[in-house]
């Protein structure tokens, strides 16, 4: 018998694309065949004029997930903070702003609207330099979606530079200034920061393979992600779709981690950020 058979092993942070992809069912039955079940699904970066495009896209790739396959499927959605430049070839930065802050408002309609849309992101600040103006206005924005996520009562996933203790800091003080619980917070692709995670409440998001021994010693509140991109041009990109469950199981079989600390990981800390409830 599989050891994931009855274990509710979640990847926290997967792109789906129909266009140029294998499309969200093929995604969600490959994730599920590899042991997965539960998928937190972002919308992709647009680079178009229409930043709500991909959004409503999305809407329909959790319900065809949910409807067809055995995986259950949750929706974030929101506005990559790359897309700030991109509009800068168009348009005045006080224009990109604006144009991205009436998206964003669109994405907090769809939270209200869908009980299976559980949070706003990717959204953030580059990881690349950029202006002093444009880190200012990206600020802005950030602050934002904090607004947005404390008044419909979801979370946010953030998509910024690489972490470090101060920036841990910098989003606390801003969840906290936003009025939002910093315990909804995630920062996604963020290292190994589980003791700066604790020390600020702000919730790490791993990368799979960075998930071994060092860190599960440390402490058990973090959630696995992929960051799959779904793009058969780079096919496995950031991680491949079966990493999740793949290290979760070689984690098992080595014995460091057990059935109780893949709930913690995969159940208990997904429920808490998102406030739903899994029942397996």
């Amino acid at each position: 018998m599989d050891i994931l058979k009855n274990l509710p092993i979640t990847d926290n942070h997967i792109h789906v694309d129909d266009k140029n992809g294998y499309g969200a069912e093929k995604v969600a039955k490959t994730f599920y065949n590899a042991g997965g079940k539960v998928m937190i699904v972002l919308n992709k970066p647009t680079f178009d004029l229409n930043l709500t495009k991909s959004m409503d896209i999305l809407i329909k790739d959790v319900e065809k997930i949910n409807k067809n396959t055995s995986v259950k499927a949750f929706g974030l959605v929101g506005v990559h903070p790359a897309e700030l430049t991109y509009l800068m070839k168009f348009m005045s930065l006080e224009e990109a702003k604006n144009k991205i802050i009436d998206a964003l408002n669109y994405a907090k309609k769809l939270v209200e609207e869908h009980d299976f849309i559980v949070g706003i992101g990717e959204v953030g600040r580059p990881h690349y330099p950029v202006s002093e103006e444009v880190w200012k206005v990206s600020n802005e924005i950030l602050k934002y979606c904090m607004e947005l996520a404390k008044d419909v009562g979801c979370a946010i996933q953030i998509h910024a530079e690489s972490s470090n203790e101060e920036q841990f800091k910098e989003f606390y003080n801003m969840a906290k200034e936003a009025g939002l619980n910093p315990e909804r917070v995630v920062k996604h692709h963020c290292g190994d920061m589980v003791l700066e995670g604790e020390k600020y409440k702000i919730f790490p998001s791993i990368l799979a393979t960075r998930v071994k021994e060092d860190i599960i010693k440390k402490s058990l509140r973090f959630v696995m992600e992929t960051d799959y991109i779904d793009d058969l041009r780079r096919p496995g990109v950031v991680l491949g779709i079966k990493t999740v469950p793949r290290v979760t199981r070689k984690l098992l079989e080595k014995g460091i981690l057990n059935e109780d600390m893949v709930y913690k990981i995969h159940k208990e800390n997904i429920e808490k950020i998102y406030n739903i409830d899994l029942e397996f």
